[in-house]
């Protein structure tokens, strides 16, 4: 069992990206589908403006903390686990898994655009993953069964999620125990905020986030003392 740690009422995976990699093989190589999402961008946001992800979070297999900050107001002082959060380590060592394991992965996005944007990363930085289908998740009938068919027809081995929070955790909570894969892999933005174009929009989310976030912190204090 590894420690963890509570941010904002979630308990959180205290790993570091190699101990989070050999958690992520291991499920690689098992059955049946095992879940895991990288805590960073909107999913912060959604957390502390409502609260409501902290029971579909904590439902996880794993969650790996994706941003600095919340390590940092967590009072997590381990400077690899604060160095390898910003960096989001743990990502970075799992796509090079997958590409030169010439992996089959499926591409879930919220928008067709976001999809192709998605679709183009990989294609661009992990040419040797094995693209084995693609869809993205918009509100209309019967779109999670067409998913899921999609994805088991596929033969996949790793579905990648690029969908923001609370869409990712909502459709991990009613389909993934449906899906016929190793392994679910939450991204959120995380592929995206690799692209040189949203490193100003990253940089502006990561200060509007870190106020929130204690802002938030303050609160709950003063509400315990």
């Amino acid at each position: 069992m590894s420690e963890k740690i509570k941010v904002l009422g979630v308990l959180i995976d205290s790993l570091t990206a190699k101990a989070a990699m050999q958690e992520a093989i291991r499920y690689m190589e098992t059955e049946p589908i095992n879940t895991i999402e990288v805590l960073a961008g909107q999913a912060v946001i959604e957390l502390v403006e409502t609260g409501d992800l902290r029971e579909k979070l904590e439902k996880m297999d794993l969650l790996v903390v994706g941003d600095k900050t919340l390590l940092e107001l967590s009072n997590v002082e381990d400077r690899r686990l604060i160095r390898e959060a910003e960096t989001n380590l743990f990502l970075k060592m799992f796509m090079r898994y997958l590409d030169k394991g010439k992996k089959k992965v499926f591409l879930i996005a919220r928008t067709q655009e976001n999809l192709e944007a998605f679709q183009a990363h990989i294609e661009k930085y992990y040419r040797n993953m094995v693209i084995s289908g693609m869809e993205a998740v918009e509100e209309r009938p019967g779109i999670d069964d067409m998913i899921i068919n999609k994805i088991n027809g596929a033969e996949t081995e790793c579905v990648l999620s690029a969908l923001p929070s609370p869409f990712q955790e909502d459709f991990v909570e009613r389909s993934a125990h449906l899906l016929d894969a190793r392994l679910w892999l939450g991204i959120g933005e995380g592929i995206q905020n690799t692209r040189h174009t949203n490193v100003k929009k990253k940089r502006i989310r990561d200060i509007f986030v870190k106020l929130m976030l204690k802002s938030e912190i303050k609160r709950k204090e003063r509400e315990q003392s």
